[in-house]
């Protein structure tokens, strides 16, 4: 902030009244029953000098908190702190809200400090003054709209005199990244932590239908598709069930069409009839039955094999079948799907003629799909102890997961120099299209536990592996890695990074460049 702006500040912050309680008894004390909920175990502090003042900062698992402040002496109030508090979910500022400052002491009574809404996006600046020396843990509580949180941000230490405390330690060769910089920018970090990765192969692959949950439906018979009768027939997108009815067709006549072997198979039927009962009176011989018994066999097979039924006044099966609704001649075909699932692809037109053969409608059931990938030769022998993908498919960072072999090829492709494996994914929310390009983690085994962190913070410089690690909030270091096996999103660390340390997931590049003091990077500190 500006000379003059902590000036105007402090002249208004000086009329404000500090909230003093011992043992929870202070109206202002906002801390939720003695810092019950804060989050020691998931946060990490880092103090240091800064200039003639000093720097902290501590992360929850949903704010970091970065404060500069003067030493603290006994009964003064202290000049203005700036506290820059960030949402560590888009690392944003805070822009609303109240901040306590609970100093507890070691019998657990506590001085609270309350300031209402920041000044400046992000930066709090509170005055407090502790009454008392001595040593106190304090605890940073945030209240608003945007967040509410409580961290538990160190030891804080206030001297009889300004003198009394020690003189602040020499500079170091971190890298300065300012917080407005950050906020200015696509910006973000993320906690080493033990995991459990499992050693995977890179491969490429492309996104297809499982097997039985794909159906092309073509015209058993040439005809006609009248036009009144599938004009509300279903369209692209649609969801349609099994045997519900897709088209209706007029079938061609002639001798051996579809109309002409149904009207064959009725009349064999009735002749059946007339001749069980003939039989029965013994008026015929019981060989013209036999004989007319079996031309009506030869004449359902022959309609059976254009998709037609096989018998029955009101024949139906589930794909193909003829069905008579009212005002239905009981001659027109009826186009019926053969699965569950959605229409991807509508060939029939109304009103226009089709051949035998021509597929009307491609169905595909889009709640399961296979993930088809390449893996290259050299690794074809690892291949076979796989047990699950990690992937994400083209236009999308989402990673998915396929947990399911399906198969794995017996040989290389000559030409690609890959071997094919196929997995099974969900696909609840249809978005994995089929077709799509994906690239995918092939795992292969029941993996190794240590440190991680996300594949997005490790840079290439110099062609080795390099983290940037922060060490306080406006300051970096870079390290190099040494890496063990990933997933596709998370590696394992041998070397150069600890567990609870924050590595920078985004806006490396822009660290880099302040690392070389460039004039590429933003503005300079505002306060």
């Amino acid at each position: 902030m500006t000379l003059a702006f902590r000036l105007a500040l402090a002249a208004l912050l000086s009329t404000g009244a500090l909230l003093l309680g011992c043992n929870g008894d202070s109206s202002g004390d906002h801390s939720h029953g003695g810092d019950a909920h804060s989050h020691s175990a998931s946060q990490a502090t880092a103090e240091s000098a800064h200039g003639s003042g000093i720097t902290t900062t501590a992360w929850s698992d949903r704010l970091e908190i970065f404060a500069e402040h003067p030493v603290m002496v006994a009964g003064q109030e202290s000049a203005p702190w700036a506290v820059h508090v960030t949402h560590l979910d888009g690392s944003r500022p805070l822009t609303e809200g109240t901040l306590t400052l609970r100093f507890r002491r070691p019998d657990g009574a506590a001085y609270v400090h309350t300031v209402e809404g920041p000044p400046e996006p992000g930066i709090f600046t509170p005055q407090p003054t502790i009454p008392e020396t001595g040593t106190f843990r304090l605890f940073a509580v945030v209240e608003g709209p945007q967040a509410q949180d409580t961290v538990e941000v160190g030891d804080l230490t206030v001297y009889e005199s300004a003198s009394a405390a020690p003189a602040p330690g020499g500079s170091t060769a971190e890298i300065s990244y300012l917080k407005e910089q950050q906020w200015e920018t696509a910006f973000g970090v993320a906690e080493a932590r033990g995991r459990t990765v499992r050693r995977s192969i890179e491969a490429h692959g492309t996104i297809e239908p499982v097997a039985g949950r794909h159906a092309k439906v073509s015209a058993p018979v040439s005809g006609l598709t009248p036009a009144q009768a599938n004009l509300d027939m279903p369209a692209p997108g649609d969801r349609v069930q099994e045997g519900q009815t897709l088209g209706i067709l007029s079938p061609s006549g002639g001798e051996g069409s579809y109309a002409d072997l149904m009207g064959r198979v009725e009349r064999l039927e009735r002749e059946v009839r007339r001749a069980e009962r003939l039989v029965e009176a013994e008026a015929i011989p019981e060989k013209r039955l036999v004989e007319t018994r079996h031309d009506l066999e030869l004449a359902r097979a022959a309609l059976e094999s254009m998709g037609g039924a096989s018998g029955g006044a009101v024949p139906e099966t589930a794909s193909g079948s003829i069905g008579r609704p009212k005002g239905d001649s009981g001659f027109n075909y009826h186009l019926k799907a053969p699965i569950s699932g959605r229409v991807q692809e509508r060939h029939l037109a109304p009103g226009s003629r089709v051949e035998v053969g021509t597929v009307l409608y491609t169905i595909v059931d889009p709640s399961r799909v296979w993930l088809r990938l390449r893996v290259p030769a050299e690794h074809a022998a690892g291949a076979s102890g796989a047990t699950g993908a990690v992937f994400t498919v083209e236009g999308s960072d989402t990673a998915y997961e396929a947990s399911q072999v399906v198969s794995t090829g017996a040989s290389i492709d000559a030409d690609t120099r890959t071997l094919p494996v196929r997995l099974e994914a969900p696909n609840p929310n249809g978005a994995l299209k089929i077709g799509m390009m994906a690239d995918a983690r092939l795992l292969l085994d029941d993996g190794t536990t240590g440190i991680t962190i996300p594949n997005e913070a490790i840079q290439t410089e110099d062609g080795q592996p390099a983290a940037y690690v922060q060490t306080g909030g406006e300051s970096f270091e870079r390290r190099p890695l040494q890496l063990g096996p990933t997933d596709g999103q998370y590696t394992l660390v041998e070397r150069g990074v600890e567990a609870g340390e924050h590595v920078v997931t985004s806006g490396a590049y822009q660290v880099y460049l302040a690392s070389l003091n460039t004039s590429q990077i933003g503005h300079g500190h505002t306060h």
